[in-house]
C-alpha cells in the first residue's frame, strides 16, 4: 500500500507513520496466516461464519482467499471457502469534540482513525470515514481501494476538534444504521455523560470492530500534589484545585470506573475495547487492532 502525505500537515502523519500505514497489508496477512488451521469462525454476536474447506486455486480467484499456510507447508495453492462471510465494509467514526484536542490527543486520535481506515482498505472492502460532533454523525469521505487512503487521510487531517461530541444523540443512530456484519471503529475519549447502553443497538448484528478509547494520562494518572489549573476544553471554564495524593487517587478511580461499563458494553456488542494514550506508539495500537478486532 503506497501512501502519500495528506498535504502540509506532517505533524499528524509524518513519513514514519506513512511507512507504518504502508506495512498494514503485510501485517494483516501475517496475522491471518498465523491463525489456527481447521474450523474457523469469525467473532461477533451475529453468529459464526464457518470455514467449509479448501478447493484448488483457479485463475481469477481473489488472492485474499488463498490459504498461505497450506502453500508454505505443502507447496499447493488452494483457496478457502466459507458458508458465510462478513460484508467487507468498515466504518470509522472520529470523536470531533474539543476534549479530544489537548495534550497530543488530536494527533493520537487522528492516527488511530488512519490505522482503522488502512486496515479496512487492505481487506479489499469499502471504508467510510465520518466525525461525531454536536450530536450528529457526519460522513466525510469514502474509499474502496488502497489508492483512496490519501484522500481519507486528508479528511481526517481536516478535522479540528471543536464543540461537544454529543455521543448520547449520535451513537444510537450510528449503531442502528451501521451495515450488518460490517466493521465499526469508534475513536473517542469517552468524556461524555452518554449511557454505555447505547452500544446495545449494535448487538446481535454481527458487527466487528472496536472502540478505540483515547485516554488522557493526566486523568488516569493525575499529579499527586500541588496546585493545578483544570480547563474544560469544551467550555473553556477554568478552575484551580489543590491536588493531594488522596484526591488524585479518587480521580483516577472515577476515570477507571467510567471506562469499565463502556468496555463491557463494547464487548457485548461484538466490539473490542482498546484503550490507548497520546504517547502510545502507533505500532502497538496497530498490532492490537490486527490481533483483537473481530
Amino acid at each position: 500500500m503506497t501512501v502519500r502525505g495528506p498535504g502540509p500537515d506532517a505533524t499528524l502523519f509524518p513519513p514514519g507513520f506513512l511507512r507504518l500505514l504502508a506495512s498494514v497489508p503485510a501485517l494483516v496477512r501475517r496475522v491471518h496466516v498465523g491463525a489456527a488451521a481447521g474450523v474457523h469462525a469469525a467473532r461477533g454476536t451475529g453468529g459464526p461464519f464457518l470455514f467449509r474447506g479448501h478447493r484448488a486455486y483457479r485463475p481469477g480467484d481473489d488472492l485474499r482467499r488463498v490459504d498461505w499456510a497450506v502453500l508454505a507447508r505443502h507447496d499447493r495453492v488452494v483457496v478457502r471457502e466459507h458458508d458465510a462471510e462478513r460484508e467487507v465494509r468498515t466504518e470509522v467514526w472520529l470523536d470531533g469534540s474539543a476534549s479530544v484536542g489537548p495534550e497530543g490527543g488530536r494527533v493520537a486520535a487522528a492516527r488511530a482513525a488512519a490505522l482503522a481506515c488502512a486496515v479496512g482498505l487492505c481487506g479489499g472492502g469499502r471504508v467510510r470515514f465520518g466525525v461525531l460532533r454536536d450530536g450528529a454523525a457526519t460522513l466525510r469521505r469514502e474509499g474502496d481501494d488502497p489508492a483512496d487512503l490519501p484522500g481519507l487521510l486528508e479528511a481526517i487531517a481536516a478535522e479540528a476538534p471543536a464543540h461537544r461530541a454529543g455521543l448520547a444523540s449520535a451513537l444510537p443512530a450510528l449503531c442502528a444504521r451501521a451495515p450488518s456484519r460490517a466493521r465499526l471503529f469508534l475513536v473517542t475519549d469517552l468524556l461524555t455523560d452518554a449511557d454505555p447502553s447505547v452500544l446495545a443497538r449494535a448487538a446481535g448484528r454481527g458487527l466487528g470492530g472496536a472502540v478505540l478509547h483515547l485516554r488522557d494520562p493526566d486523568t488516569w494518572s493525575p499529579p499527586s500534589e500541588g496546585l493545578v489549573e483544570a480547563v474544560d476544553a469544551e467550555t473553556g471554564v477554568r478552575r484551580v484545585v489543590r491536588w493531594t495524593p488522596a484526591r488524585a487517587e479518587r480521580v483516577a478511580r472515577r476515570a477507571a470506573a467510567h471506562a469499565l461499563p463502556w468496555a463491557h458494553a463494547a464487548r457485548a456488542a461484538g466490539l473490542a475495547f482498546l484503550p490507548f494514550a497520546p504517547a502510545s506508539p502507533p505500532e502497538d495500537l496497530l498490532a492490537r487492532i490486527a490481533l483483537e478486532v473481530p
